[in-house]
């Protein structure tokens, strides 16, 4: 569903602008078409898949975008969740979206990039068992943006 990821992803860009590698302006520039094919695209979900979380009413909460790395990575990105759901489980239930979709493909671990300024993510994805590389290709990848790399094994 191209508008509502467009309308997430919106949403995820004025919230918190800082936090995303992608300007608000270049997002709300792309077409229709793009988005589109961006939502058919994730429907595929053969190299990358957006998810979106909903709460219990079906309302449309966060999202997460999801990329291969082969041979067995799955690169986590994007990862939003509105400020009226967090703390509410809905961060939680994406990256387990993620890590379903990982397993499907036979990857081996998940890896993502926060800023390390940002605090409450930090916590957040240590709580749910990621852990900060420390070395390696990933981490000096994150320093050269002020962000922390991290990974976990994916869950089988």
């Amino acid at each position: 569903d191209g508008p509502l990821l467009r309308d997430l992803r919106l949403h995820s860009l004025l919230d918190a602008p800082e936090a995303f590698g992608q300007r608000y302006e270049n997002a709300a520039g792309e077409s229709e078409d793009d988005w589109q094919a961006a939502a058919r695209a994730s429907a595929a979900g053969d190299r990358r898949a957006w998810f979106i979380g909903r709460d219990e009413r079906g309302q449309a909460v966060g999202l997460v975008q999801a990329r291969r790395r082969p041979p067995g990575d799955c690169l986590l990105f994007s990862m939003w969740v509105a400020p009226a759901a967090r703390r509410s489980g809905a961060g939680r239930t994406l990256v387990d979206a993620v890590d379903d979709w990982a397993v499907g493909w036979g990857a081996r671990r998940i890896v993502l990039w926060v800023f390390g300024a940002n605090g409450a993510a930090l916590r957040f994805y240590e709580r749910i068992g990621f852990r900060v590389l420390g070395s390696g290709p990933d981490a000096e990848s994150g320093h050269a943006f002020g962000a922390l790399a991290m990974e976990r094994p994916v869950t089988t």
